[in-house]
């Protein structure tokens, strides 16, 4: 399993955030809208013997999906529709992530930098959106006016729902919201795992492993299981981290990661991933950015299940949709978006 690594690493600004990016990928990607970061773009694998089980012991199933379809079979395309994505959670407005648009992911953004327009009121008709979150049941809401969605002058329409804000960090993004239709995004079962199996806290710490942090202070906040894309083989998504708490955007070795780890091979790889570096110089900028997965499922239709991230650092937030790749066994970044200064 080989995947582009974005490790945010915090870098040395004096007077002013700065940000800059370099690309070790020949694979352009677009990067989290953070500030003050040095985006790092590289491959790695990070495979453990396959004597060592995925068995949790104790480890119990917390949440299972809404979806009682477990199909493998999968359509034999996309759907050759245009899908607006929105995101949010609460009575402001929904931040516009994105569409798939017939046959390609089309941004929030046009070619110049600039916010993508988009009227999903339906010109007064308030079509019905489905709303999705991990481990909620999938619900429907009505699209209201548009309103202020970032405080950077950036609107979106209202739904008449309303999402409790993630923990962590209570703010943020709490759900995703598409067209609703009559289409399966849930086609297999997903599971949220309480507690941390050894082997996901042994692949934790070798994925981190030669970065300017301490591997074995990490730990295992999040395990959800899932067949992204029907071939009856489960991955796992896995956030290892070690942040400290505190006042502040972030303290020396604090690191977050998200992982993508095959449950047959153990091969795993590392799909984003924030950290300062324990050596951080005294005119650095300690910015760290954790990870959740907000939720698991098919977006545009394909019968593969997209995954969805919800980031954040301590003056903003965003999401990034990854795509799975069943050939290569990637996570590709198709979406993104946020708000935060």
């Amino acid at each position: 399993m080989r995947r582009a690594l974005v490790w945010l690493v915090a870098a040395a600004i004096t007077g002013a955030l700065a940000a800059c990016s370099t690309q070790e990928s020949s694979t352009p990607r677009a990067t989290l809208p953070a500030p003050a970061s040095t985006s790092t773009t590289s491959t790695t694998t990070t495979t453990v013997a396959a004597a060592t089980t995925v068995d949790a012991g104790p480890t119990t199933i917390a949440t299972t999906t809404t979806s009682t379809t477990t199909t493998t079979s999968l359509p034999s395309a996309p759907a050759a529709t245009s899908i607006p994505i929105i995101v949010g959670g609460d009575s402001d407005g929904w931040l516009y992530l994105g569409a798939w648009n017939v046959d390609e992911w089309s941004g929030a953004f046009d070619d110049g930098g600039d916010p993508v327009e988009v009227d999903l009121t339906g010109g007064g008709a308030n079509p019905v959106f489905a709303v999705n979150a991990l481990g909620r049941p999938e619900t429907t809401a009505r699209i209201g006016p548009n309103t202020e969605a970032c405080f950077d002058g950036r609107v979106g329409p209202t739904l008449d729902v309303e999402v409790e804000a993630p923990e962590p960090p209570g703010f943020g993004y709490a759900a995703i919201a598409v067209p609703d239709a009559d289409r399966v995004r849930k086609p297999r079962p997903i599971a949220v795992v309480s507690g941390g199996a050894a082997v996901y806290q042994d692949l934790g710490e070798a994925a981190v492993e030669g970065e300017p942090v301490d591997g074995s202070l990490g730990s295992v906040e999040q395990t959800v299981v899932t067949d992204l894309d029907g071939d009856g083989d489960d991955e796992a998504l896995v956030v290892f981290e070690h942040v400290q708490q505190g006042i502040g955007p972030g303290t020396a070795g604090d690191f977050s990661t998200l992982l993508l780890v095959d449950t047959s091979s153990r091969s795993t790889s590392t799909v984003i991933g924030s950290l300062v570096p324990d050596d951080l110089p005294e005119d650095g900028f300690p910015l760290i950015e954790q990870f959740r997965v907000l939720d698991v499922l098919d977006l545009n239709g394909d019968g593969r299940m997209e995954v969805v991230v919800h980031a954040w650092y301590y003056e903003g937030a965003s999401v990034v949709v990854f795509e799975h790749d069943a050939e290569t066994d990637e996570l590709t970044q198709v979406l993104a978006n946020g708000c935060g200064a």
